[in-house]
């Protein structure tokens, strides 16, 4: 139990992380860079310790696939949490359940029940309820935001179907040369974005804000394969879901007053049940 509340407390306080840096106004590609090296750093670290005898290509191949997504996440969230605040965005994090839970459908032909079946109609209803919500910017929604939302939710999904995906064919000696790579794949594309923009900066606050940022993305990463090692992924992710979506809503309320509005709330509710559900 102890276990699963760290994962939770982890996962949940990188959104948190990243929107407290928007707040400060720092360089937020700045930190989503130092944040990438910081946790590459520290996967190639452990991973020059215990090397995998074997499964290393594998591990290599996942972690250059994975990098793409999780570089775009990271790009689409920053968007996101602009325009609709860290609460309505996480959502549609959290709903990318759904998109391994169908490929597992038309791939690997596994039936869902009735149960599932219904927490994947939740989901697709779930989604434009919260692209519809204006957001803490209360700007209207166009076909670009609302690709945008979509993107996130499509790259998160993907990266959650990778993680299955190799689970399956992969070694567990080989988790830190997979998440090694990936993490430096996303830190080479982010930092060409922020190599191309003006005004860019990289000083103190950037670095101290990434770091933090690179402690909760490392931490979070090894304490979910590791809690997989002792929990059903069919346990732990609607738990973590669901827990971490409200510990995010909760505090953007009380600290940032970012309250989402009635579309908002809706989707969310959906979101969790949905995700409760598909993971039946």
């Amino acid at each position: 139990m102890l276990l699963l509340a760290a994962t939770i407390i982890a996962n949940t306080s990188f959104a948190l992380i990243l929107r407290g840096a928007q707040h400060r106004r720092v360089d937020e590609l700045a930190v989503g860079m130092v944040n990438y090296v910081f946790a590459s750093s520290a996967y190639w670290v452990m991973a020059a310790i215990w090397w995998p005898e074997q499964g290393t290509p594998i591990a290599v191949n996942f972690g250059l696939v994975g990098g793409w997504f999780n570089a775009a996440i990271f790009l689409l969230l920053l968007t996101a949490m602009h325009l609709k605040g860290v609460a309505v965005s996480i959502a549609m994090v959290r709903l990318a359940v759904a998109v391994p839970l169908v490929a597992s459908i038309v791939f690997f032909h596994e039936a869902p029940g009735m149960v599932q079946g219904w927490g994947i109609v939740l989901a697709l209803v779930a989604l434009p309820l919260l692209s519809l919500d204006k957001g803490v910017s209360n700007e209207p929604l166009t076909l670009r935001r609302m690709a945008m939302l979509l993107g996130l939710f499509v790259c998160n999904g993907m990266c959650l179907l990778l993680l299955k995906w190799y689970q399956t064919i992969g070694t567990s000696e080989g988790r830190l040369i997979y998440l090694a790579t990936m993490f430096t794949v996303s830190g080479l594309i982010v930092g060409l974005v922020w190599a191309r923009t003006k005004n860019r900066r990289l000083g103190k606050a950037e670095i101290v804000w990434g770091t933090w940022l690179g402690i909760s993305n490392a931490l979070t990463n090894i304490l979910i394969f590791t809690t997989l090692d002792v929990l059903l992924a069919s346990v732990m992710f609607p738990i973590l879901a669901a827990v971490g979506l409200s510990l995010t809503t909760i505090f953007a309320a009380v600290f940032w007053r970012e309250i989402p509005g009635k579309l908002g709330w809706a989707g969310m509710a959906l979101a969790v049940l949905a995700v409760v559900l598909a993971n039946r």
